[in-house]
């Protein structure tokens, strides 16, 4: 079994919260690979990775070496991610460790992803995306066109690149986040945006404070998000 049963529970979590975020990996740890749709297996030094239609891979280890995916597919990384993942179509992204500072997942399409570690590097999608990082954020997310919902368990200290159309943007950070940082993002997605902060350095509420900065000409609201605890 490519993963620890521990792995599985939190992405099976992750899948039920984030609404059948990761679909494709749950059926093969439970049903195992059919016949008309196996899965690749390779080590992550074993060089550059090249994906048919929606195929699937399994690394095993580390991942060293650049994977494409151009028509889409689904990539299981079982270590850390030290590389490129070049996706397109509709694309679903297990890395059990680290997105290292040197990775980066690029998806030119619709992606889900979830990380078991940190995302110190990038993640980049070009349309809607799902993503479920299991410790802190400190790395780049660059969102898409559509709609983005990310969860966060650890703390958010990183950086946010909206898209240069308006968007809308769902954000869930189980630890901190500095509240400049909230009104930031705020200012980047004048669509909406909706977030759920563990712990912040103000106190416990809903925010922003000022009203103007949640409502548009029309009075609906766009832009809120609550804060738990006060560090």
């Amino acid at each position: 079994m490519p993963v620890s049963t521990d792995i599985q529970v939190r992405v099976a979590h992750a899948d039920v919260v984030m609404d059948l975020a990761f679909q494709r990996s749950l059926e093969y740890w439970q049903r195992g690979e059919k016949e008309s749709d196996p899965w690749l297996q390779r080590t992550g030094d074993s060089g550059a990775i090249f994906l048919e239609e929606k195929q699937a891979v399994i690394i095993e280890g580390d991942c060293l070496h650049q994977v494409s995916a151009p028509e889409g597919g689904t990539i299981l990384v079982c270590g850390n991610l030290y590389s490129t993942l070049d996706v397109n179509g509709f694309s679903e992204i297990i890395i059990t460790g680290d997105v290292r500072p040197d990775g980066y997942i690029r998806a030119e399409n619709s992606c889900h992803a979830f990380i078991g570690g940190h995302l110190e590097g990038t993640l980049q999608s070009s349309d809607w995306s799902k993503v479920w990082i299991d410790s802190d954020l400190s790395g780049v997310l660059k969102t898409g066109f559509s709609s983005t919902r990310i969860h966060v368990n650890g703390d958010y200290t990183g950086s946010i690149i909206p898209p240069e159309q308006p968007s809308s943007f769902f954000l869930s950070v189980a630890g901190f986040a500095a509240n400049e940082s909230l009104h930031r993002i705020m200012e980047y997605y004048p669509n909406r945006f909706n977030a759920s902060i563990g712990i912040s350095d103000v106190p416990p509420g809903l925010y922003p404070l000022e009203e103007s900065h949640r409502r548009n000409e029309r009075g609906n609201c766009f832009a809120r998000w609550s804060v738990q605890q006060q560090r």
